[in-house]
Protein backbone atom coordinates (compact mmCIF):
# COMPACT_ATOMS: atom_id res chain seq x y z
CA UNK A 1 0.00 0.00 0.00
CA UNK A 2 1.37 3.37 -1.02
CA UNK A 3 1.07 6.68 0.81
CA UNK A 4 2.50 10.16 0.49
CA UNK A 5 4.75 9.65 3.53
CA UNK A 6 6.90 12.76 3.97
CA UNK A 7 7.03 16.19 2.34
CA UNK A 8 9.62 16.04 -0.48
CA UNK A 9 11.97 18.39 1.39
CA UNK A 10 12.39 16.00 4.34
CA UNK A 11 14.44 12.88 4.92
CA UNK A 12 14.59 10.51 7.89
CA UNK A 13 17.38 9.33 10.16
CA UNK A 14 16.96 6.53 12.67
CA UNK A 15 18.92 4.65 15.31
CA UNK A 16 18.28 2.53 18.38
CA UNK A 17 20.08 1.00 21.32
CA UNK A 18 18.88 -1.58 23.83
CA UNK A 19 20.47 -3.12 26.92
CA UNK A 20 19.41 -5.77 29.40
CA UNK A 21 20.05 -3.43 32.35
CA UNK A 22 22.13 -3.93 35.46
CA UNK A 23 20.25 -6.78 37.17
CA UNK A 24 18.13 -8.55 34.54
CA UNK A 25 19.32 -11.67 32.72
CA UNK A 26 16.90 -11.46 29.77
CA UNK A 27 15.99 -8.47 27.61
CA UNK A 28 12.20 -8.42 27.21
CA UNK A 29 12.18 -5.21 25.13
CA UNK A 30 11.64 -5.36 21.37
CA UNK A 31 11.71 -2.78 18.56
CA UNK A 32 10.29 -2.39 15.06
CA UNK A 33 11.95 -0.10 12.52
CA UNK A 34 12.21 0.14 8.72
CA UNK A 35 14.92 -2.03 7.24
CA UNK A 36 16.62 -2.06 3.85
CA UNK A 37 16.74 1.69 3.21
CA UNK A 38 14.23 4.29 4.34
CA UNK A 39 13.37 5.81 0.99
CA UNK A 40 13.33 2.77 -1.30
CA UNK A 41 9.66 1.87 -0.77
CA UNK A 42 7.09 4.40 0.33
CA UNK A 43 4.69 2.01 2.06
CA UNK A 44 3.18 2.32 5.51
CA UNK A 45 5.50 -0.23 7.06
CA UNK A 46 8.50 1.73 5.74
CA UNK A 47 7.45 4.65 7.93
CA UNK A 48 6.56 2.70 11.06
CA UNK A 49 8.52 2.50 14.33
CA UNK A 50 7.57 0.83 17.61
CA UNK A 51 8.88 -0.23 21.01
CA UNK A 52 7.44 -2.99 23.19
CA UNK A 53 8.24 -3.93 26.79
CA UNK A 54 7.17 -7.48 27.59
CA UNK A 55 5.92 -8.88 30.87
CA UNK A 56 4.85 -12.22 32.26
CA UNK A 57 8.12 -13.85 33.26
CA UNK A 58 11.35 -14.10 31.31
CA UNK A 59 9.97 -16.44 28.66
CA UNK A 60 6.54 -14.85 28.36
CA UNK A 61 7.65 -11.22 28.27
CA UNK A 62 10.25 -11.84 25.59
CA UNK A 63 7.76 -13.78 23.46
CA UNK A 64 5.02 -11.17 23.88
CA UNK A 65 7.10 -8.14 22.89
CA UNK A 66 8.63 -9.80 19.83
CA UNK A 67 5.32 -11.29 18.74
CA UNK A 68 3.69 -7.86 19.04
CA UNK A 69 6.32 -6.21 16.83
CA UNK A 70 6.18 -8.96 14.21
CA UNK A 71 2.40 -8.92 14.22
CA UNK A 72 2.35 -5.15 13.91
CA UNK A 73 4.48 -5.31 10.76
CA UNK A 74 2.43 -8.12 9.24
CA UNK A 75 -0.98 -6.62 9.93
CA UNK A 76 -0.09 -3.09 8.78
CA UNK A 77 1.26 -4.49 5.50
CA UNK A 78 -2.07 -6.23 4.91
CA UNK A 79 -4.29 -3.33 5.96
CA UNK A 80 -6.49 -1.69 3.34
CA UNK A 81 -7.89 1.82 3.00
CA UNK A 82 -11.54 2.51 3.77
CA UNK A 83 -11.88 6.29 3.46
CA UNK A 84 -9.36 8.15 1.34
CA UNK A 85 -11.27 11.44 1.78
CA UNK A 86 -9.40 11.85 5.09
CA UNK A 87 -6.20 9.79 4.60
CA UNK A 88 -4.46 10.82 7.82
CA UNK A 89 -7.42 9.98 10.04
CA UNK A 90 -7.90 6.80 8.05
CA UNK A 91 -4.31 5.74 8.66
CA UNK A 92 -4.75 6.51 12.35
CA UNK A 93 -7.77 4.23 12.48
CA UNK A 94 -5.86 1.54 10.62
CA UNK A 95 -3.00 1.75 13.08
CA UNK A 96 -5.39 1.54 16.04
CA UNK A 97 -7.20 -1.42 14.49
CA UNK A 98 -3.84 -3.07 13.94
CA UNK A 99 -2.99 -2.84 17.65
CA UNK A 100 -6.32 -4.47 18.47
CA UNK A 101 -5.45 -7.30 16.09
CA UNK A 102 -2.02 -7.63 17.68
CA UNK A 103 -3.70 -7.91 21.08
CA UNK A 104 -5.83 -10.81 19.82
CA UNK A 105 -2.75 -12.47 18.34
CA UNK A 106 -0.85 -12.32 21.64
CA UNK A 107 -3.81 -13.62 23.63
CA UNK A 108 -4.39 -16.48 21.19
CA UNK A 109 -0.74 -17.51 21.40
CA UNK A 110 -0.92 -17.44 25.21
CA UNK A 111 -4.12 -19.49 25.29
CA UNK A 112 -2.47 -22.22 23.22
CA UNK A 113 0.57 -22.47 25.52
CA UNK A 114 -0.11 -22.67 29.28
CA UNK A 115 3.42 -21.51 30.18
CA UNK A 116 2.67 -18.22 28.38
CA UNK A 117 -0.77 -17.71 29.94
CA UNK A 118 -0.12 -14.32 31.55
CA UNK A 119 2.22 -12.78 29.00
CA UNK A 120 1.62 -9.25 27.79
CA UNK A 121 3.45 -6.20 26.52
CA UNK A 122 3.35 -2.47 26.15
CA UNK A 123 3.28 -1.24 22.55
CA UNK A 124 4.00 2.34 21.43
CA UNK A 125 3.94 3.05 17.68
CA UNK A 126 4.92 6.00 15.49
CA UNK A 127 3.80 6.26 11.86
CA UNK A 128 4.95 9.12 9.60
CA UNK A 129 2.56 9.71 6.73
CA UNK A 130 1.21 12.58 4.62
CA UNK A 131 3.11 15.22 6.60
CA UNK A 132 1.90 13.99 9.99
CA UNK A 133 3.03 11.89 12.92
CA UNK A 134 0.45 9.29 13.92
CA UNK A 135 0.81 7.63 17.32
CA UNK A 136 -0.96 4.55 18.71
CA UNK A 137 -0.04 3.62 22.26
CA UNK A 138 -0.78 1.08 24.99
CA UNK A 139 1.04 0.77 28.33
CA UNK A 140 3.82 2.79 29.97
CA UNK A 141 6.49 2.93 27.31
CA UNK A 142 6.62 6.49 25.95
CA UNK A 143 6.99 8.59 22.81
CA UNK A 144 8.56 12.04 23.05
CA UNK A 145 9.02 14.79 20.46
CA UNK A 146 11.94 17.19 20.62
CA UNK A 147 11.16 20.37 18.67
CA UNK A 148 12.98 23.71 18.73
CA UNK A 149 14.59 23.08 22.09
CA UNK A 150 11.51 21.68 23.84
CA UNK A 151 10.78 18.06 24.75
CA UNK A 152 7.11 17.00 24.84
CA UNK A 153 5.76 13.65 25.94
CA UNK A 154 3.14 12.65 23.35
CA UNK A 155 1.76 9.65 25.26
CA UNK A 156 0.13 9.01 28.62
CA UNK A 157 1.25 6.25 30.97
CA UNK A 158 -1.51 3.67 31.32
CA UNK A 159 -0.80 2.97 34.98
CA UNK A 160 -2.68 2.96 38.26
CA UNK A 161 -0.44 5.74 39.56
CA UNK A 162 -1.13 7.94 36.53
CA UNK A 163 -4.85 7.62 37.21
CA UNK A 164 -4.16 8.68 40.80
CA UNK A 165 -2.27 11.71 39.45
CA UNK A 166 -5.30 12.64 37.33
CA UNK A 167 -7.46 12.41 40.47
CA UNK A 168 -5.06 14.61 42.42
CA UNK A 169 -4.14 11.81 44.81
CA UNK A 170 -0.44 11.60 43.90
CA UNK A 171 2.11 14.38 43.38
CA UNK A 172 3.52 13.97 39.82
CA UNK A 173 6.99 14.86 41.13
CA UNK A 174 6.87 11.86 43.48
CA UNK A 175 5.14 9.38 41.18
CA UNK A 176 8.41 7.62 40.30
CA UNK A 177 8.72 6.61 43.98
CA UNK A 178 5.22 5.19 44.38
CA UNK A 179 5.17 1.44 45.19
CA UNK A 180 2.43 0.84 42.58
CA UNK A 181 4.10 2.80 39.78
CA UNK A 182 4.58 -0.32 37.63
CA UNK A 183 0.98 -1.53 37.87
CA UNK A 184 -0.45 -1.21 34.35
CA UNK A 185 -4.11 -0.53 33.61
CA UNK A 186 -3.89 -1.15 29.85
CA UNK A 187 -1.74 -3.74 28.12
CA UNK A 188 -1.48 -5.78 24.92
CA UNK A 189 -2.10 -9.42 25.67
CA UNK A 190 -2.71 -11.02 29.10
CA UNK A 191 -6.14 -12.60 29.45
CA UNK A 192 -8.41 -9.56 29.03
CA UNK A 193 -9.18 -8.08 25.59
CA UNK A 194 -7.66 -4.67 24.95
CA UNK A 195 -10.36 -2.04 25.36
CA UNK A 196 -8.53 1.19 24.56
CA UNK A 197 -5.74 2.37 22.24
CA UNK A 198 -4.49 5.91 22.75
CA UNK A 199 -4.18 7.78 19.45
CA UNK A 200 -2.62 11.13 18.58
CA UNK A 201 -2.00 12.95 15.28
CA UNK A 202 0.24 16.00 14.79
CA UNK A 203 1.85 17.81 11.89
CA UNK A 204 5.58 17.23 11.49
CA UNK A 205 8.30 19.82 10.93
CA UNK A 206 11.88 19.75 9.71
CA UNK A 207 14.14 19.24 12.72
CA UNK A 208 11.66 17.18 14.73
CA UNK A 209 13.17 14.34 16.71
CA UNK A 210 11.10 11.51 18.16
CA UNK A 211 12.13 9.23 21.01
CA UNK A 212 10.37 5.91 21.55
CA UNK A 213 11.54 4.32 24.80
CA UNK A 214 10.76 1.78 27.48
CA UNK A 215 10.45 2.62 31.16
CA UNK A 216 13.97 1.42 31.88
CA UNK A 217 14.97 4.81 30.48
CA UNK A 218 12.31 7.08 31.95
CA UNK A 219 12.50 5.52 35.43
CA UNK A 220 16.00 6.97 35.87
CA UNK A 221 16.16 9.99 33.51
CA UNK A 222 13.90 12.98 34.07
CA UNK A 223 12.64 15.31 31.35
CA UNK A 224 15.57 17.71 31.69
CA UNK A 225 18.08 14.88 31.32
CA UNK A 226 16.29 13.44 28.29
CA UNK A 227 16.05 16.87 26.67
CA UNK A 228 19.75 17.56 27.13
CA UNK A 229 20.67 14.40 25.22
CA UNK A 230 18.00 14.89 22.56
CA UNK A 231 19.44 18.36 21.87
CA UNK A 232 22.78 16.83 20.86
CA UNK A 233 24.19 17.46 17.38
CA UNK A 234 24.84 13.71 16.98
CA UNK A 235 22.91 11.53 14.57
CA UNK A 236 19.99 9.36 15.69
CA UNK A 237 22.19 6.38 16.51
CA UNK A 238 24.55 8.49 18.61
CA UNK A 239 21.67 10.03 20.54
CA UNK A 240 20.13 6.62 21.25
CA UNK A 241 23.49 5.32 22.42
CA UNK A 242 23.99 8.28 24.75
CA UNK A 243 20.51 7.88 26.24
CA UNK A 244 21.04 4.23 27.08
CA UNK A 245 24.53 4.96 28.42
CA UNK A 246 23.08 7.68 30.69
CA UNK A 247 20.47 5.23 32.03
CA UNK A 248 23.16 2.64 32.75
CA UNK A 249 25.26 5.25 34.56
CA UNK A 250 22.26 5.79 36.81
CA UNK A 251 22.10 2.04 37.43
CA UNK A 252 18.79 1.33 35.69
CA UNK A 253 17.64 -2.07 36.89
CA UNK A 254 15.19 -2.69 34.07
CA UNK A 255 15.76 -3.43 30.40
CA UNK A 256 16.33 -0.12 28.63
CA UNK A 257 15.60 0.75 24.99
CA UNK A 258 15.81 4.04 23.07
CA UNK A 259 14.67 4.36 19.44
CA UNK A 260 15.31 7.79 17.87
CA UNK A 261 13.78 9.11 14.64
CA UNK A 262 14.99 12.41 13.12
CA UNK A 263 13.32 14.48 10.42
CA UNK A 264 16.10 16.00 8.37
CA UNK A 265 15.96 18.69 5.71
CA UNK A 266 17.48 17.36 2.51
CA UNK A 267 20.78 18.95 1.56
CA UNK A 268 19.52 20.25 -1.78
CA UNK A 269 16.83 22.24 0.08
CA UNK A 270 19.16 23.88 2.61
Amino acid sequence: MKDKCLPPSLDVGQGFRTHVGTVRSVNEDAVLYPKGGLLKERTLVDRLWAVADGMGGHRGGRVASRLACRGLRTFIEKSTASDEKDPVRNMGRRLTDTLLRVDRLVRQKAAARPWLAHMGTTLSCLLLADGHSIIAHVGDSRIYRWRRGHLTCLTTDHTFVQEMIFEGEVDPAKAHLHPLRHLLTNVVGTQEPLCHVEERIDRIRAGDRFLLCTDGLTNVLDTASLSAVMASDKDAGGIAEDLVAAALERNTRDNVTALVVQLLEREENR
